[in-house]
């Protein structure tokens, strides 16, 4: 419940609702026990006043796009489509509920243990990190604990993990074992896999997925038909020129990225997408709707991982700790024109 959605049930303007939360004395009494029912009724905690309640000073998020040495490339992850669109859904979802952002990409070890000191400060009053590898001992060994923080893509310690630390991870396994399996009852056996960075939770799970969907449909696991890729370009397409001289006629990429890359490698050898070979991605990024043929891909929900997350530091405001310790988000095959039956 937001401040906006009690202005809507009471008819009123949210500034006029503001006013009754600040005891602002420009306000007609009959209003304002109108707006004070409705607050009591609907069990609403203003954000400031929640934040007042858990101890908390400011009312700033730090955003931290994690990019450390990913590979020897120039590109970064953290300048892709679905990185800089779950950056600005998640400052959109944030400033709906009265929240700022601190945004930054961080680059080195050392930056990661500077976070530290904005949390001492009281410069930002909770973290969300996006890109951390799945064994990044810096974010238990270096980051305040006491602290609200928020970890996308990471496998939750559940044993370890406390009240205010909550983990927020997509379905990346079912997501990529219903790709393969789509893949599959469409005629395909010999289907090809570039996979992400295998450091990071997203790319492991995306793997284990498409070895499971070939396990269950009875189909010879054959290791010369993956390549290991990191989410970038450059891997896409490369890895597609040497994964197409494996006789295959379907390709799972790890991310649309990958995948729009590979299309352009395979439209260069001279055969055609999907009459010669099949296309799938993950992620659901804008351009794949575009391009042509338009990619077939798994959906990765970003608008609804941005609500989580701002709705959950919204309720650790008012609670004091986290509702769960790890939070799942389903994912949706979105077929399109760039696969076929074999």
């Amino acid at each position: 419940m937001t401040s906006e959605e009690i202005a809507k049930l009471c008819g009123v303007s949210r500034a006029t609702v503001s006013r009754v939360i600040n005891n602002s004395p420009n306000v007609k009494e009959e209003t304002r026990q109108k707006i004070l029912a409705i607050i009591k009724e609907k069990d609403y905690v203003p954000i400031a006043s929640a934040r007042r309640l858990a101890g908390i000073d400011s009312n700033i998020i730090g955003l931290f796009v994690l990019d450390i040495n990913i590979s020897e490339s120039t590109t970064r992850v953290s300048k892709s489509a679905y990185f800089s669109q779950l950056v600005n859904l998640i400052i959109d979802q944030a400033n709906n509920f009265g929240f700022q952002v601190l945004v930054s990409i961080i680059t080195s070890e050392k930056q990661l243990t500077e976070i530290r000191n904005l949390f001492i400060s009281r410069t930002i009053f909770s973290a969300i990190f996006i890109g951390a590898f799945n064994e990044e001992s810096q974010l238990d060994d270096n980051i305040i604990l006491e602290y609200p923080t928020i970890i996308i893509d990471r496998q939750s310690k559940s044993a370890e993990e406390k009240p205010n630390r909550l983990v927020i991870n997509l379905d990346n396994f079912e997501g990529a074992y219903n790709a393969t399996q789509f893949l599959i009852k469409s005629g395909h056996t010999r289907i090809g896999h570039i996979s992400g960075d295998l450091r990071k939770l997203s790319g492991i799970e995306r793997y284990k997925g498409y070895k499971k969907a070939l396990e269950d449909a009875k189909l010879c696991f054959d290791r010369k038909l993956v390549r290991e890729g990191n989410f970038l370009e450059d891997s896409g397409y490369q890895l597609a020129y040497e994964i197409l001289e494996e006789n295959i006629t379907a390709i799972f990429c790890a991310n649309d990225v990958m995948a729009i890359s590979a299309i352009k490698a395979i439209k260069e050898k001279g055969l055609s997408v999907p009459e010669d070979i099949s296309v799938i991605g993950f992620d659901n990024t804008a351009i794949g709707n575009y391009i042509m043929p338009a990619l077939t891909t798994v959906d990765a929900p970003l608008e609804y991982i941005a609500q989580t997350c701002i709705e959950s530091l919204k309720y650790f405001c008012k609670n004091k700790h986290f509702k769960e310790k790890e939070i799942r988000i389903k994912t949706n095959l979105i077929i399109r024109e760039s696969t076929k039956e074999a």
